[in-house]
């Protein structure tokens, strides 16, 4: 019997050469021109096809669609890949449970290569196994480490990692990517459920934590837990930059430093990240090919209008992403170079999920967009909680309806005034009647997951199937 020593399965030096850390990555593959990112997606592009192909889930799926490998000649023949989603994931398990038939490793495969096993969180649905290779792990923690570093973490600094560690994949290969390819120190105190945040507070405070991975909604709830503990975010303690996602404006407002956003997934990992400009996401081009396509038709979008993220993975040797229609919205920007001088695309920030649309009176709604505009309303914090249900009025067809439940900024509030005003906001901004609640600050945080959740629940659908 052998034993698959992690040191010993991969060749580091390819490895590194191939996939740049950070340092050598900002001198190197950040400034390619765009020729050559193209010649080097390309090239990358069929070997991953190559490796789909000897994949069931693929083979079927391709062969449904009459479209072999071969037909991909260039980059322009990207539309002629069949793209995919995660209900075909979801079929994939169905067919061949617990791990569907999409998986290049198994378990057994333990025996001769380093293997790790995560799921999604299951925010969308039942959660998606995946199975992790050695190669893979350590290409998504060097990306990770290219975001953390474009994000202003350096060597030396102390970063607490405020995402949880559990069955997704999010906190570890933060983990991975902080202590192995960027010379960090890790405070893993993970959410609020395992380290309550008033003694994640302390650890920032006795440790001189100098930055925090975490959602733009848990930072925020660290800094109001803080001021509650008698503390100024901003002056007694050692923060100098923070990596979050989600909104980052009122984190900016809250910590008087810079916070910066990204875009990842539990599959592929870090796949953009945004710079100093703070002009979008860059995506990182090398591990990645990225498109934006209309929700209804598929078909490609032009630079600036909305649509879903299709995702190709160039550097997975375990499960591979071949025009993954992932459904989060976002949007491209032109081909053009960046005022921080890089020439990789550019997508624009996270815009919600297509999945939770909402078809309102011929109006397709977003719960993510109604959060976003009753930002613009000073009287409310924030928070909301978004449902849709069939409704039946008298003498009416059935139809769908849209309540978002919205906290005030205070007990004080005149809750009817506020109620009518936020309505009027949201049918002047989304063109269609969406029912407004009011509740009193913190009423939400159990159907929101506030304060635990790394990742916050926003939206339920209680509409009979």
């Amino acid at each position: 019997m052998t034993i698959p020593y992690y040191y010993n399965s991969i060749d580091f030096e390819k490895l590194v050469r191939e996939y740049e850390p950070p340092l050598e990555f900002i001198e190197g593959t950040w400034k390619w021109e765009r020729d050559k990112i193209a010649r080097v997606q390309l090239h990358r592009l069929k070997e991953t096809l190559a490796r789909g192909a000897q994949i069931p889930f693929f083979q079927k799926l391709w062969q449904k669609h009459d479209f072999h490998p071969d037909d991909v000649k260039s980059l322009d023949d990207m539309n002629k890949i069949p793209m995919y989603t995660i209900d075909d994931i979801r079929e994939s398990i169905d067919r061949k449970p617990p791990f569907g038939d999409y998986q290049s490793y198994h378990f057994e495969d333990g025996k001769h290569t380093p293997l790790r096993f995560y799921t999604s969180g299951g925010t969308t649905g039942a959660p998606r196994p995946t199975i992790y290779s050695q190669w893979d792990r350590e290409v998504g923690a060097i990306l990770s480490a290219r975001t953390f570093y474009l994000h202003g973490i350096r060597p030396g600094d102390v970063v607490m990692n405020s995402w949880a560690y559990s069955t997704h994949n999010a906190a570890w290969i933060m983990d991975h990517g902080l202590w192995h390819w960027l010379g960090c120190t890790a405070v893993t105190t993970g959410t609020g459920n395992v380290t309550p945040t008033e003694k994640q507070i302390e650890f920032l405070k006795t440790f001189g934590v100098t930055s925090i991975l975490a959602t733009s909604d848990y930072l925020l709830h660290i800094a109001d837990t803080a001021q509650k503990m008698g503390y100024d975010i901003k002056h007694d303690f050692n923060i100098n930059t923070l990596s979050a996602f989600g909104n980052t404006a009122p984190v900016k407002e809250a910590y008087g430093c810079p916070v910066y956003d990204s875009y990842a997934f539990h599959e592929v990992q870090y796949v953009a990240a945004e710079c100093s400009a703070g002009q979008g996401l860059h995506i990182f081009e090398d591990a990645f090919i990225v498109e934006i396509v209309d929700f209804e038709t598929g078909q490609p979008v032009p630079p600036g209008h909305r649509g879903n993220l299709v995702i190709t993975a160039l550097y997975k040797t375990g499960t591979q992403q071949i025009r993954y229609n992932i459904q989060d919205i976002s949007a491209m920007y032109d081909y053009e170079q960046c005022s921080c001088g890089s020439w990789h695309r550019r997508i624009h920030y996270f815009q919600g999920r297509s999945d939770t649309m909402v078809k309102l009176r011929g109006i397709n709604v977003w719960p993510e967009a109604c959060g976003k505009i009753i930002l613009e309303e000073p009287r409310v914090n924030g928070e909301y909680f978004c449902y849709v249900e069939s409704v039946k009025p008298e003498n009416k067809p059935e139809r769908d309806e849209m309540t978002i439940m919205v906290e005030s900024k205070s007990e004080s509030s005149d809750f009817y005034q506020l109620q009518q005003d936020v309505a009027k906001l949201l049918k002047a901004r989304v063109g269609v009647q969406i029912n407004v609640e009011i509740y009193s600050p913190g009423s939400l945080r159990e159907l929101t997951g506030h304060g635990v959740r790394a990742k916050l629940k926003r939206f339920e659908d209680r509409r009979e199937l």
